[in-house]
């Protein structure tokens, strides 16, 4: 088999069939469609099992709640194609999606082939789309016709998408490396997408929106604006870890630290009022962490509080920086 798309469904039955309908009628056939129901308690796992007797090459893992990162860790273990690519269940792909990037990975034997997204709304009469922040205009141009790999891109890795579904994976490398998705709230990609960008040999972009993000949808968790869980600094200890059972921390020590700091830093901004002094003490002990084992950063002359707004936190991460 030569592709299994992965696909974490939660309480998403309003949007299933245009997201499986779009996998499905590709051109492309050679595939499995995983599907692992996360503990649903919508219709979610009628509509597969209407699709599934449509289909036999949907699969569906009926599990409890835990997840969409343990959802996607499922698939991986149940997968059997020589390629993996993960799909939201509230996204849909473009005509001819599958056959485009198959046959590219095939021709340039890639361990993580990367495309772009377009950023979709839902509209009076129908879908509007447009260039956002995964889209393809926002690949780094200097690896454009290019066979790269990890060395080569230790200074630009934050220039590329961290999110799964923009990228088709080479199965038997993400098991070699033992790659897994974080069971976290929001941000379960971020650890996956360091370390496969970190230990892949041969990485290649395609240029073209081949993926639908559906950006307004009632519920995702994408469209909250008040924070109110802690896993940007859950991903900073997994990077931090995995680095050192890597023996790659002084390669990427201070590069990582400043992104993933900067991203705890900007939900504090944005925290939710009843729970950010649980937040900020998490906050202040891994500034504490940071100013400890990583000297040189500007965090050294970063000094917060629980009063500070997104932009007070703004201003004051731009002097430290200056300063420093």
């Amino acid at each position: 088999m030569k592709l299994s798309v992965i696909i974490p469904v939660y309480n998403v039955a309003e949007y299933l069939p245009k997201c499986l309908e779009s996998i499905l009628n590709q051109p492309f056939k050679d595939l499995e469609i995983i599907c692992v129901n996360d503990g649903s308690t919508d219709n979610s796992l009628d509509v597969l099992k209407e699709y599934q007797a449509k289909d036999n090459r949907i699969k569906i893992i009926d599990k409890g709640n835990e997840g969409s990162g343990v959802a996607r860790n499922t698939g991986i273990e149940n997968a059997l194609g020589e390629y993996l690519y993960f799909v939201d269940s509230d996204d849909w792909l473009e005509d001819n999606c599958l056959e485009k990037i198959i046959n590219k990975a095939d021709d340039l034997k890639t361990d993580i082939l990367i495309f772009g997204g377009c950023s979709c709304y839902k509209t009076d009469n129908g879908y509007k789309k447009q260039n956002g922040g995964y889209s393809a205009n926002k690949l780094p141009k200097k690896y454009l016709n290019k066979i790269f790999s990890s060395e080569d891109i230790k200074k630009d890795i934050f220039r590329f998408p961290s999110t799964a579904w923009v990228k088709l994976y080479r199965r038997e490398f993400f098991i070699k490396n033992n790659i897994k998705f974080q069971n976290i709230k929001v941000g379960q990609d971020q650890l996956p997408f360091f370390h496969s960008m970190i230990c892949a040999k041969r990485i290649a972009l395609y240029p073209e929106n081949l993926y639908c993000y559906r950006k307004n949808r009632a519920g995702s968790a994408m469209t909250v604006k008040k924070k109110k869980n802690f896993s940007p600094i859950y991903v900073f200890y997994a990077i931090e870890e995995l680095l050192k059972n890597t023996n790659k921390l002084k390669d990427y020590d201070y590069l990582f630290v400043n992104n993933y700091f900067s991203k705890a830093t900007s939900w504090l901004g944005k925290f939710q009022d009843d729970i950010k002094p649980e937040y900020f003490v998490k906050y202040s002990n891994l500034l504490s962490h940071i100013k400890s084992e990583y000297p040189k950063g500007w965090w050294q002359r970063f000094n917060p509080t629980i009063k500070d707004g997104y932009w007070a936190l703004k201003l004051k991460q731009f002097t430290a920086k200056i300063f420093n």
